[in-house]
């Protein structure tokens, strides 16, 4: 394969590339009218950072034309050159995948003139596609799930991205490249357009069908199944109102995350790890869900609530509690999020969570409100509004393909004979959940040219964008929030289990010490995956079940300083780090370097684990600049550059973990359990 320097590329190779055909059947986009060339394209480049003006430039851009040749520049100029001639040559549009866009976009989109119906964005700075002309962007990043490394290797291309690339070194548009500098460049190219073929081949995609985004397999499967098992007019009458939405928005909440006060900060032994399979799968399948339209009840108060639950009904309210607090003062996770309450009078926190308050405002499922009374007391309660529905199980147009995601996960993981279907059934399972969770009312991400930014359009008619996508709606938002309710739950069940021992827990993963039984727990969810069908065998043979508590490790030594920061050594003595905005690997080795656990604690920075940040510069249009007397062309763009990270408290939760402490040295000097 060629690699060609952008000046003398032949634009007669265009000329002689067909137009891809129009399938039949499947929706494409060549019903609106567009249609793209037979070839599959690649976009990059490689920047170097300017540190003394905190810019960057672009020294390198390598454009991968199907199979057949990797073209290459040095300057802006010569891609506007290049894309000129590509346009004069095509006779349609020309598909160019970017792994992660929203790096090139931000330096793209001072290069040429974008169009804001051209762009469409997930957020601020996360761009899907864009377009230019006949040039069409899109993010493979977003569409494999993938980094480019793992993407790669999954396909099993002949050119998979390499490793061991200098970013320190300064490079410029008239710096020569080494073979191998150069082989690093050409390969991040090569291998994506080699791993999107590899994957539209095994999934009989082509440019028109090929989703966008990973979740749009499982829209693509899950729709299809809807279409031919779920009656459109049961869907239609059960999708809420925007009064609905909005009271069920204030509901969602995702996985529970804390760690217990009364450990945090201390170095523990012997702790135990247990995490439940398939913890969101095993709830959509096995749990009930509210199956008709939300009813408003007038004149809500406490009693009608619990006559509501006696009734088995989904219900779904908002209220104020008084002077509530938790039941048991020893009691290691409360669960009501500061994030998730309103109108909170003089509130104790712990890491976030409410321990107690004057008063409070929430919005709840009759889910959370099991948790609620297991965890908390109050002095009273008002009913401010509250809204039921029917309980029912999930449609099997929904479940079945979750089922079926999970018996090819499961049969497939650890026989290495098919790595792409492995991958795609284990990311299709995790995107289930996620497709339920999606908004359906997304305020547009709107381009402003005079500014070159993106922003979220505030005046967009919310009511309008929830009509507009229950018309095509294929499942209710209402499945998405009590998803997680229900999974929070499950989790509950394995923290009350694990008592006076719990020390940790992540939306499916319970750390504790001492000893749990987990066998009639377990013995409940098998019954009911056997029920519904939501059990597997593996390669041996041996059959699991969505839901259950499975082993998974025991730690010599564990300390953990909340939510999303521990740290843990394994028996062979290895030092583990999980810590949000560290790199794992590199935060575990500096943390060895500097003593081990003992190490782990406030005030340590990291700096090689710590990462990098990103400084995004927006500048209203492209302008030269001079480097060493030559002439450099400075787009916006982004400057990526090393980072540190402290271990820090806040000092609300410094002074709950004193006080844990303090209640934690009484009991041991009484000799008596919480």
């Amino acid at each position: 394969m060629k690699i060609i320097q952008s000046q003398e590329f032949d634009f007669s190779i265009i000329k002689r590339i067909p137009v891809l055909p129009v399938g039949k059947g499947r929706r494409t986009k060549a019903k609106k009218g567009v249609r793209y060339m037979d070839m599959v394209c690649a976009f990059d480049i490689e920047t170097t950072r300017l540190e003394e003006m905190e810019q960057s430039i672009m020294y390198i851009w390598q454009f991968q034309i199907d199979n057949l040749c990797t073209v290459i520049g040095r300057t802006w100029q010569e891609y506007r050159e290049f894309i000129a001639g590509l346009e004069s040559a095509a006779k349609a549009d020309i598909v160019v995948f970017i792994h992660n866009a929203s790096y090139e976009w931000q330096f793209l989109k001072t290069v040429f003139d974008f169009d804001e119906k051209n762009i469409f964005a997930m957020d601020t700075r996360k761009v899907l596609r864009f377009k230019a002309g006949r040039i069409e962007y899109r993010c493979s990043y977003l569409q494999s799930n993938m980094s480019l490394a793992k993407f790669t290797e999954t396909m099993g291309v002949e050119h998979a991205k390499l490793a061991d690339f200098d970013y320190s070194v300064k490079r410029y548009p008239w710096t020569p490249l080494t073979d191998r500098e150069l082989e690093y460049c050409v390969n991040d190219v090569r291998g994506l357009v080699e791993a999107i073929k590899v994957e539209m081949e095994k999934d009989g995609d082509n440019l028109y069908t090929l989703p966008l985004t990973s979740t749009g397999y499982v829209r693509r499967d899950v729709k299809k199944s809807v279409r031919v098992n779920m009656p459109h007019d049961w869907l239609q009458g059960i999708l809420p109102d925007l009064h609905t939405y909005d009271l069920l928005l204030a509901a969602f909440r995702g996985g529970n995350t804390h760690a217990s006060r009364f450990y945090a900060g201390e170095e523990l032994h012997g702790v135990h790890s247990w995490d439940r399979s398939s913890s969101y799968p095993d709830v959509q399948c096995n749990c009930k869900f509210p199956v008709s339209r939300f009813e408003f009840q007038r004149d809500p108060d406490e009693a009608m609530l619990q006559e509501l639950r006696k009734r088995n009904k989904a219900v779904l309210f908002s209220a104020v509690f008084y002077n509530i607090r938790l039941k048991d003062r020893y009691f290691g996770c409360p669960y009501l999020s500061e994030s998730k309450c309103r109108q909170m009078v003089k509130p104790v926190l712990d890491n976030g969570r409410i321990l107690k308050a004057e008063q409070l405002e929430t919005t709840l499922t009759d889910v959370d409100m099991l948790i609620m009374e297991d965890v908390y007391v109050w002095d009273g309660i008002q009913i401010c509004e509250l809204a039921c529905a029917r309980y029912g199980k999930l449609p099997k147009a929904i479940t079945d393909p979750t089922i079926s995601y999970y018996k090819k996960k499961t049969a497939l993981k650890g026989t290495g004979t098919d790595e792409y279907l492995y991958m795609k059934s284990k990311n299709k399972l995790n995107s289930v959940y996620g497709m339920s969770a999606q908004r359906p009312v997304r305020l547009p991400i709107r381009y402003n040219p005079a500014t070159e930014t993106l922003f979220e359009d505030r005046e967009a008619d919310r009511n309008e964008l929830l009509l507009k996508s229950n018309a095509k709606a294929f499942q209710s938002y209402a499945f998405g929030v009590w998803v997680t309710a229900w999974a929070r739950y499950r989790l509950h069940e394995g923290i009350m289990l694990a008592g006076d021992g719990f020390v940790y827990c992540d939306t499916d993963s319970v750390k504790y010490i001492g000893e749990v039984d987990w066998s009639k727990y377990n013995e409940k969810r098998i019954e009911d995956s056997k029920w519904s069908g939501a059990w597997a065998d593996d390669k041996d043979g041996k059959r699991h079940f969505m839901g259950v508590y499975e082993h998974d490790g025991e730690y010599e030594r564990f300390k953990t300083l909340g939510a999303k920061k521990y740290a843990y050594t394994d028996f062979e003595g290895k030092l583990h780090l999980t810590l949000a905005g560290v790199n794992k690997k590199k935060g575990a080795e500096e943390l060895e370097q500097a003593g081990g656990l003992s190490a782990f604690q406030e005030g340590f920075v990291f700096y090689a684990g710590g990462g990098t940040e990103s400084v995004y510069n927006d500048l209203p249009e492209s302008k030269v600049i001079t480097i060493g007397g030559k002439p450099v062309e400075l787009t916006s763009n982004i400057v990526i550059r090393d980072s540190t990270y402290t271990l820090s408290l806040t000092d609300d939760y410094r002074d709950v973990l004193s006080d844990a402490a303090m209640y934690r040295k009484v009991i041991m000097d009484l000799n008596i359990k919480p």
